[in-house]
């Protein structure tokens, strides 16, 4: 399945609309006020208005450039006098394209490799030892950033400190090669987790210095940034460094997604070779071609979907296992979590299939074998093929593993598990552009969770009930693990319940796994794994 040629559309919005996370209601607020912090590397001036106090585009870890290219993120230098904080800095390298996002190849390269910056939003004045939340962003790992997002209203209104973070995507941040084992750092693969782990090693050093409590950790993340953070609960390196984790839509035991550090670097000299670079020098010819080169090379090893795509690598010294294992023994962070999905995840992705013609060879390709089998479960009805294929990714690359992740965790650890289900949610585009009713797509949840606008939508057309629905889900997200949800979003136990979130009243449920057909799915090699 392709991702929709809309996605590269949005991204080719305004500055405003890409980057929500530059805060310029606070900027530019009639308030406004210079503020500062010192932190282990030197003093950042911020900005402080509209209630809002924020320091942005601030280094946690050494550019990555030169020879520094694939290496593990080095410390930032420390720098003499104050450091300007008001501006966001760049986003990683990236390809904006409609192959390109999927790992394809091709598309427009923007973005910087000098790009590990971190943003910090809080209230203004207040209190010190603020409960912290830390955001890791999405986009296949290919695009996006941490200043796609705009945390004030969440850390003004819930008096929180909310990070966003930038980690390297595409080739860049997620290249395998046997030639790497030579720098001493094994085959490569997860250097834009190396990145996730570096930013949050530095919230836990200087985010006392902000009003937060580093004791007192929530990562939360959608999508890529929720596989990120999958990953990372089985990371050793990891622990201590959060005390919970929000997994939206992210569940990372979808099969084809496990991808071992040895397995992705076999397509690492192929990737090479493209690239006009062979033989004993491909590292060294590697690190020498231009950042906009890697970005638009296709993907030649596994990743987040499948075969021709970016992602986090296991068996390797970051993620020392494969994460289905981890998950299975109970060898992860046994912190409290919560993991969901969206209602119609995969209708973002289905736009292209508009026959049934299609429909068949679209289900095919990406189920092979047992395509028929799909094709039969999930017949076409009179909304279409879109729906139908839709459905089936749905459930087999989000719903399902999510349910497994769930079950797996509440073995070991207090998990909640939710399901958002607004089909009216916001979108930018008009459905007549799109080719179909998005409903609860992928990634609709987070202006409810954040409050405000960006790049998919505008929470200026939420209606009183959906903006009701945010802010339920705001203080339902900030108070987790500072106190208990209660009757009305109880611990998952084995299969349930979940709690749909819908703007005309939340409700328990305990037919996910069935609504889902999860067995089914199960039954085939493209079930959640477990070993």
């Amino acid at each position: 399945m392709r991702l929709i040629l809309l996605l590269a559309c949005l991204l080719a919005l305004g500055a405003c609309a890409v980057h929500p996370g530059a805060v310029d209601h606070v900027r530019f607020a009639a308030d406004a006020r210079t503020v500062t912090a010192t932190t282990h590397d030197g003093d950042l001036r911020g900005v402080e208005g509209d209630g809002v106090r924020a320091f942005l585009g601030v280094p946690f870890a050494r550019p990555p450039v030169g020879g520094l290219r694939w290496r593990a993120p080095q410390p930032v230098e420390p720098w003499r006098g104050e450091r300007d904080a008001t501006r966001i800095g760049p986003d990683c390298t990236q390809a904006i394209g409609k192959r390109a996002i999927l790992g394809g190849g091709g598309g427009l390269a923007v973005g910087s490799e000098d790009c590990l910056y971190l943003n910090i939003y809080a209230p203004a004045g207040g209190p010190e030892g603020r409960p912290v939340m830390v955001y890791i962003p999405g986009g296949a790992f290919t695009v996006g950033g941490g200043a796609n997002y705009d945390p004030s209203r969440l850390a003004r209104e819930q008096d929180r400190v909310v990070v966003t973070v930038n980690y390297r995507l595409g080739a860049i941040g997620w290249l395998a090669h046997p030639g790497f084992q030579a720098d001493g750092e094994g085959f490569g693969g997860n250097f834009g987790l190396m990145d996730q782990l570096a930013a949050l090693r530095w919230t836990r050093d200087n985010i006392a210095a902000f009003g937060g409590d580093p004791a007192n950790v929530t990562l939360f993340a959608e999508s890529a940034g929720a596989w990120s953070a999958c990953y990372l609960m089985t990371a050793p390196q990891a622990r201590g460094l959060f005390q919970r984790v929000i997994l939206q839509s992210g569940g990372c035991l979808e099969p084809s997604s496990l991808v071992s550090a040895e397995a992705a670097a076999q397509g690492g000299p192929a990737f090479a070779e493209r690239l006009g670079c062979k033989g004993e020098a491909a590292v060294a010819c590697l690190r020498a071609l231009p950042a906009w080169r890697l970005s638009r090379a296709p993907s030649l090893r596994a990743g987040i979907n499948g075969p021709g795509s970016w992602g986090p690598v296991h068996s390797d010294a970051v993620v020392p296992e494969n994460p289905a294992v981890a998950f299975a023994e109970g060898r992860f962070a046994r912190v409290p979590a919560i993991i969901g999905t969206n209602l119609d995840e995969g209708r973002l992705f289905a736009n292209e299939v508009k026959d049934m013609d299609r429909y068949r060879k679209e289900t095919v390709w990406m189920y092979g074998d047992i395509g028929p089998r799909v094709l039969e479960r999930y017949p076409v009805g009179e909304e279409g093929p879109a729906y139908a294929i839709a459905a089936n990714f749905t459930a087999q690359r989000f719903a399902c593993p999510s349910q497994a992740l769930r079950r797996l965790i509440a073995r070991h650890a207090p998990v909640w598990g939710y399901e958002f289900a607004d089909r009216n949610a916001p979108f930018r585009l008009p459905e007549w552009l799109v080719g179909l009713d998005l409903g609860a797509y992928h990634a609709s949840e987070l202006a409810y969770v954040f409050g405000t606008s960006w790049i998919f939508a505008d929470v200026g057309r939420f209606t009183p009930e959906q903006a009701a629905l945010s802010e339920r889900m705001r203080r339902l997200w900030a108070e987790f693990g500072q106190s208990d949800f209660g009757p009305g979003w109880p611990r998952v136990e084995g299969a349930g319940p979940i709690r749909v979130f819908a703007p005309d009243g939340d409700h328990l449920d305990d037919t996910f796994f069935q609504r889902h057909q999860c067995a089914f799915w199960d039954g085939t090699p493209f079930g959640a794994a477990a070993p």
